[in-house]
């Protein structure tokens, strides 16, 4: 009978484990694009439910990650002109990822475009903090569109210097970025440590139109097969990163 006992904290002991172990995914949305050009009714671009907020969050990428953990969005006005929402995001995404860091918690970063960028001054701001960070469609790769960021957002903690902090800096164990080759947002990113791939979908080549920026912007995480692509890419890195569902 004491054996069995024993057994039983055993095993309730490893289950208590692996649910502390379980990260943290914050996710760390950008402008709607959505909401940002206001497809037409019908438009295969989105539905009436992506031009709300939340639309990395409800993401088919989004959702298969959160079998792997709590999913928590990071709550922002997505104004890319709202200069104190955008510094009072970086502040609470900080504070996040040093509470975090103060509980010993793996946390993962989702992040879509200029959330990328809140994500990333967060990361600079709190030194570091989070275990794996995955970037879609960033600007963080386009000089032309961080210059125009930091004119527009001197008051964000941006990183002195031309040198920007790399994934080792940062104290993360994964960068992955994630960008589709026709979109002018979003673009491979030069920092050491950083996984970038590129999304070849043939099938889906480019078109004319505002419509096709939008599709080149979201098909990270809106495709279904673009969806399979990056979990496959998640699903060959360390143990301590991966989960069942990837």
């Amino acid at each position: 009978m004491r054996r069995w006992l024993w057994a039983l904290a055993l095993i309730l002991s490893g289950l208590t484990v692996r649910a502390q172990e379980a990260p943290l995914i914050l996710v760390v949305e950008g402008v709607n694009p959505f909401q940002l050009f206001n497809p037409l009714p019908g438009s295969p671009i989105g539905t009436a439910a992506a031009l709300e907020r939340g639309y990395l969050a409800r993401s088919p990428l989004a959702q298969r990650l959160a079998a792997c953990g709590e999913l928590r969005r990071l709550a922002w006005s997505g104004d890319p002109l709202d200069r104190a929402g955008i510094a009072a995001a970086v502040a609470a995404l900080a504070g996040l990822l040093t509470e975090a860091r103060g509980q010993g918690r793996r946390v993962w970063l989702l992040t879509h475009s200029l959330g990328a960028v809140i994500a990333y001054l967060a990361l600079v701001e709190a030194g570091g903090g989070a275990e794996l960070l995955v970037t879609l469609s960033t600007p963080l790769g386009r000089p032309g569109w961080l210059d125009l960021l930091r004119r527009l957002h001197p008051q964000l903690p941006w990183p002195p210097g031309a040198v920007w902090p790399d994934a080792q800096t940062l104290r993360l164990k994964g960068w992955l970025n994630v960008y589709v080759p026709w979109d002018p947002l979003g673009g491979p990113v030069a920092l050491a440590g950083v996984e970038n791939q590129a999304l070849s979908l043939a099938q889906l080549g480019p078109q004319a139109g505002m419509h096709d920026l939008i599709r080149a912007h979201t098909l990270p995480y809106r495709d279904a097969v673009a969806t399979q692509r990056v979990l496959d890419w998640l699903g060959r890195w360390p143990d301590g990163m991966q989960c069942a569902p990837l």
